[in-house]
């Protein structure tokens, strides 16, 4: 399925928001990949930046 060009301006004002260069994250990849995903562009980059961070998810957790 084709990204539609408002789903373009849509990634990249919200890379612009996040203060993220589009010259590393390419905004008509951001649009396809959380459109493939079916998941929001914050939800996609908040799961990269806790992926590069080594932040553990709940799932990486020991249980009491």
């Amino acid at each position: 399925m084709a990204i539609k060009p408002e789903q373009v301006r849509q990634a990249k004002k919200f890379l612009e928001n996040r203060k993220i260069s589009i010259k590393k994250v390419k905004p008509h990849l951001l649009a396809t990949v959380t459109n493939d995903l079916n998941v929001s562009f914050s939800q996609l980059t908040d799961t990269i930046t806790k992926v590069l961070n080594g932040t553990p998810n709940s799932s990486d957790q020991k249980k009491h």
